[in-house]
Protein backbone atom coordinates (compact mmCIF):
# COMPACT_ATOMS: atom_id res chain seq x y z
CA UNK A 1 0.00 0.00 0.00
CA UNK A 2 1.44 3.25 -1.09
CA UNK A 3 0.19 6.30 1.32
CA UNK A 4 -2.28 8.50 1.06
CA UNK A 5 -0.71 11.49 -0.17
CA UNK A 6 1.42 9.61 -2.27
CA UNK A 7 -1.46 8.75 -4.33
CA UNK A 8 -2.94 12.03 -4.37
CA UNK A 9 0.46 13.43 -5.25
CA UNK A 10 0.51 10.54 -8.40
CA UNK A 11 -2.82 11.00 -9.59
CA UNK A 12 -3.31 15.24 -9.02
CA UNK A 13 -6.50 14.42 -7.80
CA UNK A 14 -6.94 17.53 -6.32
CA UNK A 15 -4.80 19.43 -8.24
CA UNK A 16 -1.55 18.91 -6.17
CA UNK A 17 1.50 19.60 -7.40
CA UNK A 18 3.24 17.27 -9.64
CA UNK A 19 6.38 15.93 -8.32
CA UNK A 20 9.81 16.49 -10.96
CA UNK A 21 10.34 12.75 -10.53
CA UNK A 22 7.47 11.60 -11.44
CA UNK A 23 7.39 8.84 -13.70
CA UNK A 24 4.93 8.75 -16.64
CA UNK A 25 2.24 6.28 -16.90
CA UNK A 26 2.62 4.75 -20.54
CA UNK A 27 1.17 1.15 -19.55
CA UNK A 28 -2.08 0.83 -17.65
CA UNK A 29 -2.91 -2.60 -17.06
CA UNK A 30 -5.80 -4.75 -14.99
CA UNK A 31 -5.87 -8.73 -14.65
CA UNK A 32 -8.83 -10.76 -13.84
CA UNK A 33 -10.19 -14.13 -12.47
CA UNK A 34 -12.65 -15.42 -15.22
CA UNK A 35 -15.12 -18.52 -14.86
CA UNK A 36 -16.92 -20.09 -17.37
CA UNK A 37 -19.15 -23.06 -16.03
CA UNK A 38 -22.22 -24.77 -16.63
CA UNK A 39 -24.03 -21.65 -15.23
CA UNK A 40 -22.62 -18.23 -16.89
CA UNK A 41 -19.44 -17.14 -17.94
CA UNK A 42 -17.16 -13.61 -17.90
CA UNK A 43 -16.89 -10.39 -19.64
CA UNK A 44 -14.49 -7.27 -19.29
CA UNK A 45 -16.28 -4.14 -20.35
CA UNK A 46 -14.86 -0.66 -21.16
CA UNK A 47 -15.23 2.65 -22.74
CA UNK A 48 -12.85 4.28 -25.40
CA UNK A 49 -12.46 6.95 -22.97
CA UNK A 50 -8.57 8.22 -23.23
CA UNK A 51 -9.76 10.35 -25.96
CA UNK A 52 -12.74 12.05 -24.34
CA UNK A 53 -10.75 12.37 -21.08
CA UNK A 54 -7.23 13.33 -22.12
CA UNK A 55 -7.43 13.65 -25.88
CA UNK A 56 -5.18 10.53 -26.18
CA UNK A 57 -6.48 9.69 -29.80
CA UNK A 58 -4.64 6.16 -29.86
CA UNK A 59 -4.40 3.48 -27.46
CA UNK A 60 -2.41 -0.26 -28.00
CA UNK A 61 -4.45 -2.84 -26.06
CA UNK A 62 -3.17 -6.03 -25.61
CA UNK A 63 -5.35 -9.46 -24.81
CA UNK A 64 -3.63 -12.38 -23.35
CA UNK A 65 -5.78 -15.55 -21.53
CA UNK A 66 -3.98 -17.35 -19.67
CA UNK A 67 -4.76 -21.12 -17.87
CA UNK A 68 -5.71 -21.76 -14.45
CA UNK A 69 -1.91 -22.82 -13.91
CA UNK A 70 -0.40 -19.26 -15.71
CA UNK A 71 -0.20 -20.76 -19.32
CA UNK A 72 -0.73 -18.33 -22.14
CA UNK A 73 -3.59 -19.57 -24.42
CA UNK A 74 -3.92 -16.57 -26.62
CA UNK A 75 -2.83 -13.30 -26.76
CA UNK A 76 -4.63 -10.66 -29.64
CA UNK A 77 -3.82 -6.79 -30.04
CA UNK A 78 -6.42 -4.00 -30.43
CA UNK A 79 -5.83 -0.74 -31.60
CA UNK A 80 -8.94 1.87 -29.07
CA UNK A 81 -8.95 4.72 -31.40
CA UNK A 82 -12.78 5.93 -30.62
CA UNK A 83 -15.02 6.91 -28.12
CA UNK A 84 -17.26 3.95 -27.79
CA UNK A 85 -18.52 0.73 -25.92
CA UNK A 86 -15.74 -2.33 -25.95
CA UNK A 87 -16.73 -5.82 -24.92
CA UNK A 88 -13.82 -8.62 -24.18
CA UNK A 89 -15.84 -12.14 -23.84
CA UNK A 90 -14.49 -14.91 -22.19
CA UNK A 91 -16.94 -17.34 -24.47
CA UNK A 92 -15.93 -15.99 -27.29
CA UNK A 93 -11.99 -16.33 -26.97
CA UNK A 94 -12.34 -19.93 -25.84
CA UNK A 95 -14.27 -20.61 -29.33
CA UNK A 96 -10.84 -19.39 -30.67
CA UNK A 97 -8.47 -21.55 -29.17
CA UNK A 98 -11.04 -24.36 -29.80
CA UNK A 99 -10.85 -24.66 -26.07
CA UNK A 100 -12.62 -28.34 -25.41
CA UNK A 101 -14.43 -28.13 -22.10
CA UNK A 102 -15.76 -24.84 -22.56
CA UNK A 103 -18.47 -25.74 -19.97
CA UNK A 104 -15.00 -26.01 -17.13
CA UNK A 105 -12.68 -23.03 -17.53
CA UNK A 106 -10.66 -21.05 -14.93
CA UNK A 107 -7.93 -19.13 -15.53
CA UNK A 108 -7.16 -15.03 -16.39
CA UNK A 109 -7.68 -12.07 -19.08
CA UNK A 110 -4.69 -9.74 -18.70
CA UNK A 111 -5.36 -6.54 -20.30
CA UNK A 112 -2.60 -3.77 -20.88
CA UNK A 113 -3.09 -0.66 -22.20
CA UNK A 114 -0.18 1.34 -23.94
CA UNK A 115 0.53 4.65 -24.73
CA UNK A 116 2.82 7.51 -25.70
CA UNK A 117 1.09 10.13 -23.35
CA UNK A 118 1.00 9.91 -19.57
CA UNK A 119 -2.33 8.15 -18.43
CA UNK A 120 -1.97 9.32 -14.94
CA UNK A 121 -3.60 6.18 -13.68
CA UNK A 122 -1.97 2.83 -13.68
CA UNK A 123 -5.31 0.73 -13.79
CA UNK A 124 -7.86 1.34 -16.57
CA UNK A 125 -11.24 1.77 -16.04
CA UNK A 126 -12.97 -1.70 -16.87
CA UNK A 127 -15.22 -3.53 -15.60
CA UNK A 128 -15.58 -7.16 -14.99
CA UNK A 129 -18.61 -9.18 -15.32
CA UNK A 130 -20.03 -12.64 -14.27
CA UNK A 131 -23.33 -13.20 -16.04
CA UNK A 132 -26.27 -15.18 -17.44
CA UNK A 133 -29.68 -14.12 -19.18
CA UNK A 134 -31.03 -14.02 -14.52
CA UNK A 135 -28.13 -12.44 -12.98
CA UNK A 136 -25.08 -10.75 -13.27
CA UNK A 137 -22.34 -8.83 -10.77
CA UNK A 138 -19.85 -6.45 -11.43
CA UNK A 139 -16.70 -5.20 -10.09
CA UNK A 140 -14.22 -2.35 -11.57
CA UNK A 141 -10.56 -3.30 -12.36
CA UNK A 142 -8.56 -4.97 -8.97
CA UNK A 143 -5.83 -6.79 -9.42
CA UNK A 144 -2.81 -5.81 -11.83
CA UNK A 145 0.77 -6.69 -12.80
CA UNK A 146 3.09 -4.01 -11.31
CA UNK A 147 4.61 -2.12 -14.46
CA UNK A 148 8.69 -2.02 -13.27
CA UNK A 149 10.32 -2.61 -9.89
CA UNK A 150 9.95 1.47 -8.92
CA UNK A 151 6.42 0.73 -8.89
CA UNK A 152 6.23 -2.26 -7.07
CA UNK A 153 8.32 -0.33 -4.38
CA UNK A 154 6.21 2.44 -4.18
CA UNK A 155 2.85 -0.15 -3.69
CA UNK A 156 4.56 -1.97 -1.56
CA UNK A 157 5.92 1.03 1.05
CA UNK A 158 3.46 -0.62 3.59
CA UNK A 159 2.46 -4.04 3.84
CA UNK A 160 -1.28 -4.14 5.32
CA UNK A 161 -3.98 -6.94 4.91
CA UNK A 162 -6.86 -7.00 2.71
CA UNK A 163 -10.62 -6.35 4.41
CA UNK A 164 -13.68 -4.28 3.67
CA UNK A 165 -16.34 -7.44 1.83
CA UNK A 166 -19.41 -9.04 3.04
CA UNK A 167 -19.05 -13.13 4.00
CA UNK A 168 -21.18 -15.66 4.30
CA UNK A 169 -21.10 -19.42 4.92
CA UNK A 170 -24.60 -21.31 4.77
CA UNK A 171 -26.15 -24.29 3.36
CA UNK A 172 -27.12 -22.21 0.01
CA UNK A 173 -24.45 -19.83 0.38
CA UNK A 174 -20.18 -20.09 0.07
CA UNK A 175 -17.57 -17.10 0.47
CA UNK A 176 -14.62 -17.07 -1.57
CA UNK A 177 -11.84 -14.34 -2.80
CA UNK A 178 -9.49 -14.96 -6.06
CA UNK A 179 -6.47 -12.57 -7.24
CA UNK A 180 -3.98 -14.13 -9.98
CA UNK A 181 -0.57 -14.34 -8.94
CA UNK A 182 2.05 -11.54 -10.73
CA UNK A 183 5.62 -13.26 -12.33
CA UNK A 184 7.30 -14.29 -9.24
CA UNK A 185 6.51 -17.98 -8.22
CA UNK A 186 5.30 -18.50 -4.32
CA UNK A 187 6.63 -21.38 -2.86
CA UNK A 188 3.92 -21.60 0.13
CA UNK A 189 1.26 -18.95 -0.65
CA UNK A 190 0.38 -18.37 3.40
CA UNK A 191 -2.58 -16.63 4.92
CA UNK A 192 -3.45 -15.21 8.47
CA UNK A 193 -7.11 -14.51 9.10
CA UNK A 194 -9.09 -12.31 11.31
CA UNK A 195 -12.98 -12.93 10.96
CA UNK A 196 -15.41 -10.56 12.86
CA UNK A 197 -18.78 -12.54 12.84
CA UNK A 198 -22.04 -10.04 13.44
CA UNK A 199 -22.09 -9.83 16.77
CA UNK A 200 -18.22 -8.50 16.12
CA UNK A 201 -16.47 -11.77 17.92
CA UNK A 202 -13.30 -11.90 16.65
CA UNK A 203 -11.93 -15.20 15.65
CA UNK A 204 -8.13 -15.68 14.64
CA UNK A 205 -6.45 -18.50 12.76
CA UNK A 206 -4.29 -19.50 9.49
CA UNK A 207 -4.23 -21.49 6.24
CA UNK A 208 -1.43 -22.23 3.92
CA UNK A 209 -2.15 -22.18 0.08
CA UNK A 210 0.72 -23.78 -0.97
CA UNK A 211 3.06 -23.47 -4.15
CA UNK A 212 1.33 -20.77 -6.80
CA UNK A 213 2.70 -20.44 -10.14
CA UNK A 214 3.64 -17.55 -12.04
CA UNK A 215 0.19 -15.86 -13.30
CA UNK A 216 -1.59 -18.63 -11.43
CA UNK A 217 -5.25 -18.18 -10.50
CA UNK A 218 -6.28 -18.93 -7.22
CA UNK A 219 -9.91 -19.40 -6.79
CA UNK A 220 -9.82 -19.77 -2.35
CA UNK A 221 -13.39 -21.02 -1.21
CA UNK A 222 -13.12 -20.08 2.60
CA UNK A 223 -14.57 -23.41 3.57
CA UNK A 224 -11.93 -25.36 2.20
CA UNK A 225 -9.78 -23.62 4.47
CA UNK A 226 -11.33 -22.53 7.45
CA UNK A 227 -13.51 -25.94 8.29
CA UNK A 228 -15.00 -24.08 11.22
CA UNK A 229 -16.85 -20.94 9.18
CA UNK A 230 -19.72 -22.18 9.03
CA UNK A 231 -20.49 -22.55 13.02
CA UNK A 232 -18.49 -19.10 13.18
CA UNK A 233 -20.79 -17.24 11.20
CA UNK A 234 -23.82 -18.40 12.63
CA UNK A 235 -25.81 -17.99 9.46
CA UNK A 236 -25.48 -14.43 9.36
CA UNK A 237 -23.36 -11.29 7.80
CA UNK A 238 -18.99 -11.65 8.89
CA UNK A 239 -16.30 -10.31 7.31
CA UNK A 240 -12.57 -11.12 7.13
CA UNK A 241 -9.44 -9.28 7.26
CA UNK A 242 -6.51 -11.57 5.82
CA UNK A 243 -2.86 -11.14 5.84
CA UNK A 244 -0.93 -12.57 3.04
CA UNK A 245 2.30 -13.38 1.57
CA UNK A 246 1.87 -12.57 -1.74
CA UNK A 247 4.17 -10.44 -4.38
CA UNK A 248 4.75 -9.19 -7.48
CA UNK A 249 1.14 -7.79 -8.09
CA UNK A 250 -0.90 -5.23 -6.88
CA UNK A 251 -2.70 -7.72 -4.28
CA UNK A 252 -6.51 -6.33 -4.63
CA UNK A 253 -8.51 -9.48 -4.07
CA UNK A 254 -12.05 -10.64 -6.27
CA UNK A 255 -13.95 -11.26 -3.28
CA UNK A 256 -17.48 -12.15 -2.77
CA UNK A 257 -20.47 -15.24 -2.02
CA UNK A 258 -21.93 -17.68 -4.55
CA UNK A 259 -25.20 -18.98 -4.08
CA UNK A 260 -25.66 -22.71 -5.05
CA UNK A 261 -29.82 -22.76 -5.02
CA UNK A 262 -29.96 -20.14 -7.96
CA UNK A 263 -26.54 -20.35 -9.22
CA UNK A 264 -24.94 -16.76 -9.36
CA UNK A 265 -22.12 -15.10 -7.92
CA UNK A 266 -22.00 -11.59 -5.86
CA UNK A 267 -18.42 -10.09 -5.46
CA UNK A 268 -16.51 -6.61 -5.27
CA UNK A 269 -13.18 -6.23 -4.47
CA UNK A 270 -11.31 -6.08 -1.11
CA UNK A 271 -9.60 -3.07 0.30
CA UNK A 272 -6.72 -1.87 2.79
CA UNK A 273 -7.16 -3.39 6.31
CA UNK A 274 -5.85 0.07 7.97
CA UNK A 275 -6.30 -0.41 12.21
CA UNK A 276 -2.68 -1.05 12.38
CA UNK A 277 -1.99 2.07 9.99
CA UNK A 278 -0.87 4.86 12.62
CA UNK A 279 2.04 7.23 11.18
CA UNK A 280 1.36 10.62 10.34
CA UNK A 281 1.01 10.09 6.53
CA UNK A 282 -2.71 7.28 7.73
CA UNK A 283 -4.24 10.75 8.62
CA UNK A 284 -5.79 13.59 7.12
CA UNK A 285 -3.75 17.13 7.66
CA UNK A 286 -6.21 19.20 5.90
CA UNK A 287 -8.89 20.04 8.49
CA UNK A 288 -10.97 22.93 7.48
CA UNK A 289 -14.06 24.49 9.24
CA UNK A 290 -16.03 24.70 6.11
CA UNK A 291 -15.85 20.96 5.44
CA UNK A 292 -17.17 18.10 7.02
CA UNK A 293 -14.15 15.44 8.03
CA UNK A 294 -15.83 13.61 5.54
CA UNK A 295 -19.05 12.57 3.75
CA UNK A 296 -20.43 10.26 1.18
CA UNK A 297 -23.75 10.21 -0.71
CA UNK A 298 -25.74 7.06 -1.14
CA UNK A 299 -28.94 5.80 -2.59
CA UNK A 300 -31.54 4.49 -0.60
CA UNK A 301 -33.45 1.57 -2.47
CA UNK A 302 -37.09 0.90 -0.70
CA UNK A 303 -39.83 0.59 -3.76
CA UNK A 304 -40.88 -3.65 -4.19
CA UNK A 305 -39.37 -5.35 -1.71
CA UNK A 306 -35.61 -3.41 -2.18
CA UNK A 307 -33.32 -2.77 0.68
CA UNK A 308 -30.48 -0.88 1.56
CA UNK A 309 -27.58 -1.43 4.06
CA UNK A 310 -24.83 -0.01 5.43
CA UNK A 311 -21.84 -1.85 6.26
CA UNK A 312 -19.23 -0.38 8.60
CA UNK A 313 -16.24 -2.70 8.78
CA UNK A 314 -13.72 -2.61 11.39
CA UNK A 315 -11.15 -1.65 9.09
CA UNK A 316 -9.81 2.02 9.79
CA UNK A 317 -7.08 3.55 11.43
CA UNK A 318 -7.58 3.83 14.82
CA UNK A 319 -9.91 6.63 15.62
CA UNK A 320 -13.41 7.58 17.41
CA UNK A 321 -15.81 9.24 15.85
CA UNK A 322 -19.71 9.62 15.49
CA UNK A 323 -21.65 8.59 12.21
CA UNK A 324 -24.14 11.47 10.96
CA UNK A 325 -27.12 10.62 9.09
CA UNK A 326 -29.13 13.00 6.77
CA UNK A 327 -31.64 11.56 4.25
CA UNK A 328 -32.96 13.83 1.49
CA UNK A 329 -36.27 13.35 -0.39
CA UNK A 330 -35.96 14.19 -4.62
CA UNK A 331 -36.40 18.17 -4.33
CA UNK A 332 -33.51 18.41 -1.81
CA UNK A 333 -35.40 18.46 1.50
CA UNK A 334 -34.27 17.01 4.47
CA UNK A 335 -36.73 14.61 6.22
CA UNK A 336 -34.16 13.17 8.86
CA UNK A 337 -31.46 14.39 10.09
CA UNK A 338 -29.24 12.49 13.11
CA UNK A 339 -26.13 13.98 14.43
CA UNK A 340 -25.08 11.39 16.85
CA UNK A 341 -26.64 8.43 14.88
CA UNK A 342 -23.73 6.31 15.46
CA UNK A 343 -20.83 6.10 17.64
CA UNK A 344 -17.45 4.44 16.38
CA UNK A 345 -15.11 3.64 19.19
CA UNK A 346 -11.47 1.95 17.55
CA UNK A 347 -11.23 -0.39 20.88
CA UNK A 348 -14.58 -2.20 19.93
CA UNK A 349 -13.80 -2.70 16.43
CA UNK A 350 -17.08 -3.54 15.51
CA UNK A 351 -18.54 -4.75 12.55
CA UNK A 352 -22.01 -3.13 12.06
CA UNK A 353 -25.38 -3.19 9.21
CA UNK A 354 -27.61 -0.66 9.46
CA UNK A 355 -30.74 -1.29 7.85
CA UNK A 356 -31.84 2.13 6.39
CA UNK A 357 -35.24 0.86 5.27
CA UNK A 358 -36.17 0.25 9.58
CA UNK A 359 -34.99 3.77 9.65
CA UNK A 360 -37.53 5.15 7.36
CA UNK A 361 -40.09 2.84 8.38
CA UNK A 362 -40.60 4.51 11.24
CA UNK A 363 -41.13 8.00 9.52
CA UNK A 364 -44.19 8.65 7.60
CA UNK A 365 -42.83 8.22 3.57
CA UNK A 366 -44.25 6.70 1.26
CA UNK A 367 -42.01 3.63 -0.20
CA UNK A 368 -42.81 4.84 -3.88
CA UNK A 369 -40.52 7.66 -3.18
CA UNK A 370 -36.62 8.18 -4.00
CA UNK A 371 -34.42 8.95 -1.04
CA UNK A 372 -30.93 9.44 -0.31
CA UNK A 373 -28.55 10.03 2.84
CA UNK A 374 -25.65 11.69 2.97
CA UNK A 375 -22.99 10.25 5.56
CA UNK A 376 -21.15 12.37 7.69
CA UNK A 377 -18.02 11.90 9.97
CA UNK A 378 -17.04 13.89 12.48
CA UNK A 379 -13.64 12.46 14.17
CA UNK A 380 -12.54 13.11 17.70
CA UNK A 381 -9.47 15.24 18.50
CA UNK A 382 -8.83 15.69 14.08
CA UNK A 383 -7.85 12.42 14.44
CA UNK A 384 -9.01 11.56 10.70
CA UNK A 385 -8.28 8.61 8.98
CA UNK A 386 -6.57 8.93 5.36
CA UNK A 387 -8.63 5.63 4.19
CA UNK A 388 -12.56 5.87 5.08
CA UNK A 389 -13.81 2.58 3.43
CA UNK A 390 -17.59 1.52 4.63
CA UNK A 391 -19.85 -1.17 1.91
CA UNK A 392 -23.12 -0.47 0.54
CA UNK A 393 -25.39 -3.51 -0.15
CA UNK A 394 -28.55 -3.07 -2.36
CA UNK A 395 -31.18 -6.11 -1.81
CA UNK A 396 -34.40 -7.80 -3.44
CA UNK A 397 -36.41 -9.85 -0.33
CA UNK A 398 -38.37 -12.64 -1.48
CA UNK A 399 -36.96 -13.63 -4.99
CA UNK A 400 -34.49 -16.66 -6.10
CA UNK A 401 -31.59 -14.19 -5.88
CA UNK A 402 -30.42 -13.86 -2.13
CA UNK A 403 -27.20 -12.17 -2.52
CA UNK A 404 -27.24 -8.05 -2.73
CA UNK A 405 -24.71 -6.29 -4.10
CA UNK A 406 -21.66 -5.38 -2.27
CA UNK A 407 -20.11 -2.06 -2.81
CA UNK A 408 -16.72 -1.25 -1.73
CA UNK A 409 -16.34 2.87 -1.69
CA UNK A 410 -14.41 5.49 0.46
CA UNK A 411 -16.08 8.52 1.86
CA UNK A 412 -14.77 11.76 0.38
CA UNK A 413 -12.46 13.52 2.44
CA UNK A 414 -13.66 17.53 3.34
CA UNK A 415 -10.42 18.83 0.78
CA UNK A 416 -10.54 22.32 0.54
CA UNK A 417 -8.52 21.91 -3.09
CA UNK A 418 -11.55 20.68 -4.60
CA UNK A 419 -12.88 24.25 -4.99
CA UNK A 420 -10.00 24.75 -7.19
CA UNK A 421 -11.59 22.11 -9.60
CA UNK A 422 -14.41 23.52 -12.18
CA UNK A 423 -15.93 20.40 -12.92
CA UNK A 424 -16.29 16.81 -12.59
CA UNK A 425 -15.87 13.92 -15.75
CA UNK A 426 -17.18 10.67 -14.76
CA UNK A 427 -18.55 7.62 -16.59
CA UNK A 428 -20.79 4.52 -16.29
CA UNK A 429 -21.78 1.10 -17.66
CA UNK A 430 -24.98 0.42 -19.19
CA UNK A 431 -26.77 -3.25 -19.67
CA UNK A 432 -30.20 -2.45 -21.55
CA UNK A 433 -31.41 -5.94 -20.56
CA UNK A 434 -30.63 -5.71 -17.30
CA UNK A 435 -32.59 -2.63 -15.46
CA UNK A 436 -29.88 -0.50 -15.47
CA UNK A 437 -30.48 1.98 -12.82
CA UNK A 438 -28.08 4.99 -12.56
CA UNK A 439 -28.13 7.38 -9.33
CA UNK A 440 -26.48 10.76 -9.40
CA UNK A 441 -25.89 12.84 -6.54
CA UNK A 442 -25.21 16.37 -5.50
CA UNK A 443 -23.76 16.23 -2.19
CA UNK A 444 -20.76 18.26 -0.61
CA UNK A 445 -18.54 17.83 2.38
CA UNK A 446 -19.20 21.51 2.49
CA UNK A 447 -21.27 22.22 5.61
CA UNK A 448 -23.33 25.28 3.78
CA UNK A 449 -23.49 23.91 0.40
CA UNK A 450 -25.73 25.58 -2.25
CA UNK A 451 -24.42 24.88 -5.43
CA UNK A 452 -26.26 23.60 -8.22
CA UNK A 453 -24.67 21.28 -10.87
CA UNK A 454 -25.23 21.45 -14.82
CA UNK A 455 -24.79 18.06 -16.04
CA UNK A 456 -24.42 16.53 -19.86
CA UNK A 457 -24.49 13.17 -20.16
CA UNK A 458 -23.03 11.55 -23.68
CA UNK A 459 -24.03 8.07 -24.58
CA UNK A 460 -21.76 5.40 -26.42
CA UNK A 461 -22.64 1.75 -27.70
CA UNK A 462 -20.50 -0.92 -28.82
CA UNK A 463 -21.98 -1.37 -32.51
CA UNK A 464 -19.87 2.27 -33.94
CA UNK A 465 -19.00 5.22 -32.85
CA UNK A 466 -22.15 7.11 -32.83
CA UNK A 467 -23.53 9.04 -29.50
CA UNK A 468 -25.98 10.33 -27.98
CA UNK A 469 -26.16 13.99 -25.68
CA UNK A 470 -28.69 14.75 -23.02
CA UNK A 471 -28.62 17.78 -20.65
CA UNK A 472 -30.11 17.87 -16.89
CA UNK A 473 -29.38 20.13 -13.77
CA UNK A 474 -29.47 19.11 -10.21
CA UNK A 475 -29.84 21.23 -7.33
CA UNK A 476 -27.61 20.71 -4.43
CA UNK A 477 -28.62 18.08 -1.88
CA UNK A 478 -30.61 16.13 -4.56
CA UNK A 479 -30.42 12.88 -6.35
CA UNK A 480 -31.42 11.74 -9.92
CA UNK A 481 -32.41 8.26 -10.91
CA UNK A 482 -32.54 7.17 -14.44
CA UNK A 483 -33.19 4.62 -16.60
CA UNK A 484 -32.49 3.73 -20.27
CA UNK A 485 -36.64 4.20 -20.34
CA UNK A 486 -35.88 7.99 -18.68
CA UNK A 487 -33.35 8.59 -20.98
CA UNK A 488 -34.89 7.36 -23.95
CA UNK A 489 -31.92 5.26 -24.82
CA UNK A 490 -34.25 1.85 -25.97
CA UNK A 491 -33.55 2.33 -29.72
CA UNK A 492 -30.11 3.85 -29.79
CA UNK A 493 -28.59 1.53 -27.05
CA UNK A 494 -29.14 -2.03 -28.37
CA UNK A 495 -26.89 -4.15 -26.41
CA UNK A 496 -24.43 -2.38 -24.00
CA UNK A 497 -23.14 1.17 -23.82
CA UNK A 498 -21.68 3.29 -21.77
CA UNK A 499 -22.44 7.03 -20.52
CA UNK A 500 -20.05 9.57 -19.58
CA UNK A 501 -21.27 12.70 -16.90
CA UNK A 502 -19.50 15.70 -17.27
CA UNK A 503 -20.76 18.70 -14.95
CA UNK A 504 -19.95 21.98 -14.05
CA UNK A 505 -19.89 20.58 -9.95
CA UNK A 506 -16.72 18.72 -8.80
CA UNK A 507 -18.69 17.37 -6.20
CA UNK A 508 -21.01 15.34 -8.54
CA UNK A 509 -20.49 11.27 -7.84
CA UNK A 510 -23.14 8.39 -8.61
CA UNK A 511 -23.54 4.27 -9.17
CA UNK A 512 -25.05 2.33 -11.36
CA UNK A 513 -27.07 -0.74 -10.27
CA UNK A 514 -28.79 -3.34 -12.04
CA UNK A 515 -31.59 -4.76 -10.37
CA UNK A 516 -33.15 -8.48 -12.34
CA UNK A 517 -36.33 -9.73 -11.88
CA UNK A 518 -34.71 -12.67 -10.30
CA UNK A 519 -33.83 -10.77 -7.82
CA UNK A 520 -29.88 -10.32 -8.58
CA UNK A 521 -28.85 -7.29 -7.97
CA UNK A 522 -25.27 -5.44 -9.33
CA UNK A 523 -23.20 -2.45 -8.88
CA UNK A 524 -20.90 -0.39 -7.86
CA UNK A 525 -19.44 3.48 -8.21
CA UNK A 526 -19.07 5.34 -11.13
CA UNK A 527 -15.19 6.09 -12.42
Amino acid sequence: MKSYYQHLKSTQEFGEEQSITKKPILRSSGIFPVIQNQSYTSSIHFLGYWLLKRNIVEVTLVITLRSSDGHILLRKTEIIDSAKAFSIDLQTLLQEINFGDKRNFLGSIETEFHTTRDMVFPFPALVLEYHNEKFNTCVHTLGRIYNDIEDLNENDEFLVPETGFDIYETDDLNSFFSFVNGPLKNEDGYVEYTITNHKSKKFTGNFHIGKILPFETKFIHLKDFIPDISQILDNALGSISLQHNFHGFFPRFLAGNIQNSFPSVSFTHSYYDCTSCVADSDYWNRVNDDHYDSSIYIPIFQKNNQYTNLIVYPNFSPSDFTLELDIFDEDGSKILTDINFLEINHNQSNLLKINLNEILSKLDVPQTRNLAANIITHFKNNKIPSRIKFGLDVGIDGLDSKLPCNICFNTRMGNPLLENKPGSFRWSPLFKDRNTILTLGNFSTLKNYTRNANIEFNFYRIEDSSSLTQKISLKPNCEKRLSINDLKLNNFLKTEGWVTIKTDNPYVHGYYFNLHSSGSVSGDHFF
